[in-house]
């Protein structure tokens, strides 16, 4: 009796943490941001943006369960700045957005988060049509309702990628032997969602 109550209760408590009962949320575009970060000629730092992506996932709020994030964000929409450099990166040697012209992440394990905190989200990212495993550091801010009583959840999700895992491996070696373009991508999300209507 007492291993079918075990089996009850751990049925119970995966029903309860598998985001059946969460509710969808999408992330306001207008009050969120995807941005990068890479070195370059290994003294500098050079900032970017995509300026068009869109995410969906489900979050209860009753068990702080976050699951099933589904994000999109457009290859094209890349912006540094600077517009040759911004060709440039749209062209062959990088994104190559023509040929792939989205970048996914998706992740449907359960999450349990708590305010303030970082918990860790594994998924799958895809750029230029690979696929790798990666883990987004995430901080959930917390829900609030907007003057016109509209509910908002805030926060922030950050990761480091080697962009040579996923096919961006062009580059130019300096006089010093150093390299132009840094190989590793920090990436900071930050952003609003709000249920999905």
């Amino acid at each position: 009796m007492s291993s079918i109550r075990s089996i009850i209760a751990v049925a119970l408590t995966a029903f309860a943490f598998s985001g059946v009962s969460a509710q969808s949320f999408q992330v306001d575009a207008s009050h969120s941001s995807v941005g990068f970060k890479i070195k370059h000629l290994g003294i500098a730092t050079v900032a970017g943006t995509f300026k068009e992506f869109d995410a969906k996932f489900g979050f209860d709020e009753k068990t702080n369960s976050l699951s099933i994030v589904d994000a999109t964000i457009k290859t094209k929409s890349i912006h540094t700045n600077e517009e040759k450099r911004d060709s440039h990166l749209k062209g062959g040697d990088f994104f190559d957005v023509d040929k792939f012209p989205v970048i996914t992440f998706k992740a449907s394990k359960p999450v349990a988060v708590k305010k303030g905190a970082v918990v860790k989200v594994p998924g799958e990212l895809t750029i230029k049509g690979v696929t790798k495993p990666v883990v987004l550091n995430v901080k959930y801010a917390g829900i609030a309702k907007d003057p016109w009583g509209n509910t908002k959840l805030g926060f922030e999700a950050d990761t480091k990628i080697k962009r040579a895992d996923f096919g961006l491996t062009w580059n130019k070696t300096l006089e010093t032997g150093g390299l132009l373009v840094g190989e590793d991508v920090d990436i900071k999300i930050e952003g609003e969602a709000a249920p999905a209507q």
